[in-house]
């Protein structure tokens, strides 16, 4: 089922639902239609959930469409793609490699509200901050959060943080929230500057607790304790309040 969300002249907002029939097809494109008429740029805000297909027709009427477009594709701008099914996520990724001109950014279902804003032009980055950091608190926790694919541009902000850190007389505690963790750039793992980073914050680390995140991270947590001069224990998601009360154990105050 196709529903046309509140838009704009230039955004077209559409939301699909189950499957889609000719009509819906049609439908959606006599909106593009109309507003690449406009000669403006037009962007899209796409949200598919629970997607079940389409019927032949409905194939061959959007493959019909599809070809027209080749040639405006300098009219698209911002398109937004979000999609609870991994495999839309992936298709859409693909079709916009291979797509002259056109960019698309793919979201999950949790980063719709910002995947619409950035649609509207309201937001300036098409990804929501994937590292926040907060602190050093009074205490001495710094606290920082992930939340999807750790790319270098984040670590690179987080490098600088602690850089503007005066540590060499301070022991941190540090809280590391995961709210979603999509793995990281594989470049970071021959970044000399990552290493560098690592050595430089755990030489001043007293206790890091780890809260929430995939099994694996609590396991190797649970394994690597042993191994480091720093004391690391995770903890499972929602526990923000025993994490913090552990990291203030047995730590003299800063």
């Amino acid at each position: 089922m196709l529903t046309q969300l509140p838009g704009t002249d230039d955004l077209i907002a559409l939301s699909i639902e189950g499957g889609l029939d000719k009509a819906d097809v049609e439908r959606a494109m006599a909106l593009l239609d109309a507003a690449l008429e406009r000669g403006g740029k037009v962007h899209l805000f796409v949200e598919v959930k629970g997607f079940t297909g389409m019927p032949l027709d409905a194939w061959l009427a959007d493959l019909g469409h599809g070809f027209r477009y080749l040639t405006r594709l300098k009219q698209f701008g911002r398109v937004a793609i979000v999609s609870d099914q991994n495999w839309i996520r992936a298709t859409s990724r693909l079709e916009s490699m291979l797509l002259p001109f056109v960019t698309y950014q793919v979201y999950m279902p949790e980063q719709r509200d910002h995947a619409l804003a950035w649609a509207k032009g309201e937001v300036p980055e098409p990804t929501p901050p994937v590292l926040t950091i907060t602190g050093p608190e009074p205490d001495g926790i710094l606290t920082f959060e992930v939340d999807g694919r750790i790319t270098s541009e984040a670590v690179e902000a987080f490098a600088a943080h602690i850089a503007g850190l005066a540590l060499a007389d301070r022991s941190l505690r540090v809280l590391a929230r995961i709210r979603r963790y999509d793995g990281f750039d594989p470049a970071l793992l021959v970044d000399p500057r990552t290493l560098d980073l690592k050595l430089s914050l755990l030489s001043h680390v007293a206790r890091y607790a780890l809260v929430g995140g995939p099994d694996w991270m609590g396991r190797l947590a649970t394994r690597a304790n042993p191994l480091l001069k720093m004391e690391l224990r995770h903890f499972p998601e929602g526990q923000d309040s025993a994490a913090r009360t552990w990291l203030r154990e047995g730590v003299a105050p800063v």
